[in-house]
């Protein structure tokens, strides 16, 4: 039933850009009967497969053929967004009704997670009443508050237990499987096809993929470290070479070698490093993952779209490399980008220019740009404010990290899934399109809280297991004794 959902929801994205036949887009009665008949099912699936519905939202973006055209109820990523939505309001409202003490402690215990993040939605909120670009910076904020803050407070809520973690790493190994078939098969284009249906023509394709690269490879760390699900040898087996071709695929140089500097570390902590050589197969997964990586680099060299895309890579990289002061390619542009951005929080540091100002100081344009680096980008628009929001909400992360470092080894995957979307979002995007980051640290807060509810119920096993006449004493009843005779 989980994966049959996930599915779903993620091939939507594939075909939502193709136009349903006039019959069927008049039936609306058909569709709502269509969806009564439905809803009982997926009420099911909401409750018995509630984090399945998580990776879809992070996923659609990518699966989809075409730009979402403002709100819509056929967009896929709203889709996504309902679903989650009303799994989280449907398991609240059953922990209501039944008086669940264990779900409201278990939420609460968070507290200081929950209280940071918020401090930082607060904080970009405010910004936006001062921001010189009040359109782009209206998108960035509703965008960052309800999907950023969804997919944030959305494992606290749905992710209790090592069943959710297994829906949940069921349902994002389906979305990376789609969407690398979606790599592969779209090499040369990010939309495969024109809006009239017709391919595009080599000159035309963009083959930069970098938020699908950064999807591709945290779900692959995501699925080497963690050891809950099922039919995990047979999964990797399939699942790591696939990955590896479409991360090379993407042709993005910082997942590519932000996965290689997360790796390669933590396979040399003892306690991460068991995870993935716990299984008889992780020697054939390892050199089945280098030969996909060699195999599709070679395939890749000998594409038309793709020859002069690579010679632009090695072209950015030397350029870096020799310290250019008149940068021409995006890695050296991305320089002045920073620079830009300190500037900016050299003239106003304390609340810096307003949601969306980095837009405004550099281009004079009410558009959406940013400098590609989250903490110059809040140092720039939120000042000092901001980047004491960001700061805690950081420190708390690692507070928790390190308890479940401590107390729950086998929990302690995420450490890398965590370092890799904090290291990409240094060198891209913003801090709406750095949605895994938050997700992320929503993802540590709920696997705090079962690292510590173990630790309770092993001290409440301990106690009970505690023999009640340790020192040789024979307890009578209050009846023998001679005072109450």
């Amino acid at each position: 039933m989980a994966s049959a959902v996930t599915t779903l929801v993620a091939l939507s994205g594939i075909s939502a850009s193709i136009e349903l036949p006039n019959a069927l887009q008049s039936g609306g009665l058909i569709w709502a009967l269509a969806a009564l008949a439905l809803a009982p099912l997926l009420l099911v699936a909401m409750r018995k497969f509630r984090a399945a519905f998580i990776p879809p939202l992070i996923f659609v973006g990518y699966l989809k053929t075409g730009e979402s055209n403002g709100f819509s109820l056929t967009d896929p990523t709203i889709l996504a967004l309902l679903l989650l939505c009303g799994s989280i309001l449907l398991d609240l409202l059953l922990a209501m009704i039944r008086n669940d003490q264990h779900c409201q402690r278990g939420f609460l215990t968070q507290w200081k997670g929950v209280a940071s993040f918020c401090a930082l939605a607060a904080v970009t909120a405010v910004s936006y009443l001062y921001s010189p670009a009040p359109s782009y910076g209206w998108d960035k904020l509703t965008r960052f508050l309800v999907i950023s803050g969804v997919l944030f407070v959305a494992p606290l809520v749905l992710i209790r237990k090592t069943d959710d973690l297994r829906h949940f790493t069921l349902a994002m190994l389906i979305c990376a499987i789609l969407l690398s078939i979606k790599l592969l098969f779209g090499i040369n284009d990010a939309s495969l096809f024109t809006s009239a249906g017709h391919p595009l023509t080599s000159e035309s394709r963009e083959v930069t993929q970098i938020g699908a690269g950064q999807a591709v490879g945290f779900a692959l760390l995501w699925l080497l470290f963690c050891t809950h699900y099922s039919l995990r040898r047979l999964s990797l087996l399939i699942s790591v070479p696939l990955l590896c071709a479409a991360l090379i695929a993407s042709v993005a140089r910082g997942p590519i070698l932000f996965f290689a500097a997360v790796l390669v570390p933590f396979l040399c902590l003892r306690g991460v490093r068991a995870a993935v050589t716990a299984t008889n197969v992780w020697l054939p997964v390892l050199l089945g993952g280098l030969l996909a990586f060699a195999g599709s680099l070679d395939w890749l060299q000998q594409q038309e779209a793709a020859q002069g895309k690579f010679a632009t890579k090695r072209a950015e990289i030397e350029e870096v490399l020799r310290g250019s002061s008149t940068p021409t390619y995006t890695a050296g542009r991305r320089l002045t980008l920073y620079r830009w951005a300190l500037e900016m929080f050299a003239q106003k540091p304390l609340t810096g220019w307003g949601l969306g100002g980095w837009s405004y100081y550099a281009l004079d344009r009410d558009i959406p740009a940013y400098p590609h680096n989250l903490v110059l980008e809040i140092a720039a628009e939120e000042g000092v404010m901001g980047l004491a929001a960001l700061g805690t909400l950081f420190l708390t992360v690692f507070l928790a990290l390190r308890r479940i470092w401590r107390s729950s080894p086998d929990l302690s995957f995420i450490a890398p899934v965590f370092a890799f979307s904090l290291l990409a979002t240094m060198t891209s995007g913003d801090i709406n399109v750095n949605r895994p980051l938050w997700l992320w640290c929503g993802v540590i807060f709920a696997l705090a809280g079962i690292a510590r509810r173990r630790v309770h119920e092993s001290k409440t096993v301990e106690w009970l297991a505690f023999p009640n006449n340790t020192f040789g004493i024979n307890h009578l009843p209050l009846r023998d004794y001679t005072i109450c005779s």
